[in-house]
């Protein structure tokens, strides 16, 4: 029995070292590497930006002045690879997690494994894991037109489970990346919203829909101008003014 026993150990602490060297030296592989470092250092320059203006210590110009600095040397090194990336995220890890959607913001790598995986992301618990998320998908330069109906269903019921935990700016500039009808009512009903805790929403529901064209602002203002206060109709009106003057030859910046 005691000779079955040791064999067991030994079996177990093989198959246990064979474990360790096989996923321990990748691991410290990547986080050797310098975009993981320059990741690394923006993820905690932005928590301690965050904190900073929860406290109201420091200025807003100069934790955004570092964090820049930061992605600008981050821009610098050599990028992760696909799979560099997908490791990360896909760890148990939630530090390294962390990290690699922090690099996926400030250079994504446009795949549409990594659309999947940030996608799950946007899902998460971590209000920061979300925001990050938020912001990587955000920063794609373009997505596959086969796969954009699709993606933007997916996207808005993502949205739209969210929202009782609290919607980020960010995830409207997203839906004005996927036009359709639906992501136009969902707006609207953003625009309808009353007060001055949902200004900030009403406005970039405003900025997407006109970021989707004239066809799907148009649905939106025709049942605004039917159904909201005076409030907002005149607010709405201004920012239309205001959206003239920047979108003009005369008056592009």
């Amino acid at each position: 029995m005691r000779k079955i026993n040791r064999i067991w150990y030994v079996i177990c602490l093989v198959a246990g070292l064979s474990l360790f060297i096989t996923v321990y030296p990748f691991r410290s592989e990547v986080e050797a590497k310098a975009w993981f470092r320059y990741a690394s250092k923006y993820d905690r320059a932005r928590s301690k930006m965050i904190a900073n203006e929860a406290a109201r210590t420091g200025t807003i110009m100069q934790n955004l002045a570092k964090a820049n600095t930061l992605k600008q040397e981050f821009l610098q090194v050599e990028p992760p690879t696909e799979d560099e990336v997908v490791s990360v995220l896909r760890s148990p890890n939630r530090k390294l997690q962390r990290v690699g959607l922090a690099a996926m913001c400030l250079r994504p790598i446009e795949t549409d494994q990594l659309i999947e995986l940030i996608l799950e992301f946007l899902q998460d618990p971590d209000r920061d894991f979300r925001l990050y998320a938020a912001f990587s998908l955000d920063a794609f330069t373009e997505f596959p037109e086969s796969k954009k109906a699709e993606l933007g269903r997916q996207l808005l019921e993502i949205i739209k489970k969210e929202e009782e935990k609290g919607l980020f700016l960010q995830e409207f500039s997203l839906l004005a990346t996927f036009p359709s009808e639906e992501a136009v009512v969902f707006l609207t009903e953003q625009l309808m919203k009353e007060g001055k805790d949902n200004l900030h929403f009403r406005y970039f529901a405003f900025d997407a829909l006109k970021k989707m064209g004239d066809s799907f602002y148009d649905e939106a203002a025709e049942y605004v101008n039917k159904h909201s206060s005076p409030e907002i109709k005149r607010e709405i009106l201004e920012w239309e003014n205001s959206w003239e003057r920047i979108n003009t030859p005369t008056g592009k910046r």
